[in-house]
């Protein structure tokens, strides 16, 4: 009997050495498309099905293909017997396709769309498992040559592989349908079941504690950071450490996504007087930030890698240690002489100089990422026990401002509100965020309360002024809060210490005790009213 095989992939991988075996083994393969042009180039001989060209021309063709895979009868007696009968013996389906996402499709032009007929195919031959062979992933070529070559198939695998099939549909499937429903302006609730088809990118040597199994899954179509990660050196990549380097390269996507360019806000003055506070872009400098275990322990702005880098680490070169460092622009060699002394896990940036990666390569315990994206997803997925709850993802610095004291923030001061505004959305509540120059002083994350966070915050920030033996008295320029911050003995200290402004989120009724104290100490307040809350 001539056995027959339908080949038509979007993934290549691993596939000559497949149909050529197939070939050598007396097998026809039918395939079209890209697929037909790729094995007629590698010199492997094919026949056209037109059933599997998507054209409204072939729906008869396909629909009799589709017969044909339910009909197969896959015998060992009968594959011996010399026949030409064709209508029954496609006993290889070796197909698939690349899910994807993308929430700004078109949904209102949709016409029969994407390679809905793949999936119907692969669907089909799923309920004859028993008799056709379903490879969808390149990586089971080798086992299914194996156990063709013996002729002995056994129902394990045919399952497995099967099961594998249905995934891969479902997936696709349901990338499609996101696509659409996320796009569309119908959709104000959020869809019925959250389906998104995460793809598996590779099995990591543990959990978060070495107790636990672990791997990496990436969203389709390139979205986010995770998905340009790649490594040029160092251990293997734990949980953690992904975790880490997918935070810090959150916070700069975040950072440039609001601040590349020019960036405006709707101001309304103590008077009543409107006005627009404008922004500098961050166009030309860098902007580095130190992460471990999710939480940010140094960020800071300047303008090269080094500068930017020292400005991070001394404030507290004591506890920056182990951890993974995330920075904006290409890393250099004057930047990697100053990172390779340091007890760094990881370095994630645009990319690293020749020069800085020799550098950087005598401490092999520093991973090097390279990634150019600068991309935020739109969602937010926190599992829970029994549940996932999504949410769109908070990306908006600011809204408005209400500036509540008479004096304006210098531009300065205003581009330093931005930046510290960045990291208290991404750090836990409540949290607070002192900052001085262009660099974090102190940083609280997930205390108790708003005055328990600017306790933490000030303690963190006079611990780090003794230790640096700093002359300069002032503690921190500006105080940046997620919640609301009332008048504290640990703000009084702040301002008798040189603190000139304050962002919060505030509330609809002013607390007249604390702007009026402000005022006499020429302190800039600013309620943006609006929160950032973050577990």
């Amino acid at each position: 009997m001539v056995k027959r095989a339908i080949i038509h992939v979007e993934n290549t991988k691993n596939l000559v050495p497949f149909a050529k075996f197939l070939v050598d083994s007396g097998w026809t393969i039918i395939t079209a498309n890209k697929t037909e042009d790729f094995l007629r180039e590698e010199k492997i001989p094919v026949s056209r099905e037109t059933a599997l060209v998507q054209s409204s021309h072939y729906l008869n063709e396909t629909t009799a293909l589709i017969r044909q895979i339910l009909n197969a009868k896959y015998s060992e007696d009968e594959l011996e017997q010399e026949s030409e009968k064709t209508d029954s013996n496609i006993f290889i389906v070796c197909m698939n396709v690349n899910p994807f996402f993308d929430n700004k499709v078109n949904y209102k032009e949709i016409s029969r769309p994407f390679s809905f007929y793949i999936s119907t195919l692969i669907r089909n031959s799923f309920v004859n498992y028993e008799n056709v062979l379903i490879l969808t992933d390149p990586n089971d070529y080798d086992e299914a040559m194996i156990q063709l070559k013996t002729n002995n198939i056994t129902k394990e695998f045919r399952i497995y592989l099967a099961s594998k099939a249905l995934n891969l549909v479902s997936a696709y499937d349901s990338g499609i349908a996101s696509s659409v429903l996320l796009s569309s302006d119908k959709n104000k609730d959020f869809m019925r079941y959250l389906t998104f088809p995460f793809a598996k990118q590779l099995d990591l040597h543990n959990g978060a504690n070495p107790q636990q199994k672990a791997s990496l899954y990436k969203y389709p179509e390139d979205i986010g950071a995770v998905s340009g990660f790649q490594k040029l050196q160092g251990k293997e990549l734990t949980y953690n450490i992904i975790s880490d380097i997918s935070t810090a390269w959150d916070l700069i996507s975040s950072l440039y996504e609001n601040l590349k360019n020019q960036y405006t806000v709707k101001s309304t003055n103590a008077d009543g007087y409107n006005f627009t506070t404008q922004f500098t872009p961050l166009m030309g400098t860098v902007f580095t930030v130190a992460v471990k275990y999710t939480a940010v322990l140094g960020a800071a702005l300047s303008t090269n890698a080094k500068d930017s880098f020292l400005k991070m680490f001394n404030f507290d070169s004591e506890n920056i240690k182990d951890v993974a460092i995330g920075c904006s622009s290409v890393v250099d060699e004057d930047a990697a002489n100053e990172m390779v002394k340091c007890s760094l896990i990881a370095i994630v940036a645009p990319g690293f100089t020749d020069g800085a990666k020799q550098i950087l390569s005598a401490n092999k315990n520093i991973r090097l990422i390279p990634t150019a994206k600068v991309s935020c997803p739109g969602y937010d997925l926190q599992l829970i026990n029994g549940g996932v709850l999504f949410q769109t993802r908070d990306s908006v610095i600011f809204e408005q401002w209400n500036i509540k004291t008479k004096n304006r923030p210098s531009q300065f001061i205003t581009d330093e509100m931005a930046f510290g505004m960045l990291l208290a959305m991404k750090g836990r509540t409540y949290s607070t965020v002192l900052i001085k120059n262009n660099a974090v002083t102190g940083f609280s994350q997930s205390c108790k309360s708003s005055k328990v966070a600017v306790d933490m915050a000030l303690a963190e920030a006079k611990e780090n002024a003794l230790r640096t033996k700093s002359d300069d008295k002032k503690i921190a320029d500006l105080l940046v809060s997620d919640t609301t911050v009332s008048l504290t003995d640990s703000i009084r200290e702040l301002i008798d210490n040189g603190l000139s402004a304050i962002i919060q989120t505030g509330s609809s009724t002013a607390d007249k005790e604390f702007i009026n104290y402000c005022d006499e100490h020429n302190v800039v307040m600013v309620y943006t009213l609006m929160s950032h809350i973050t577990y």
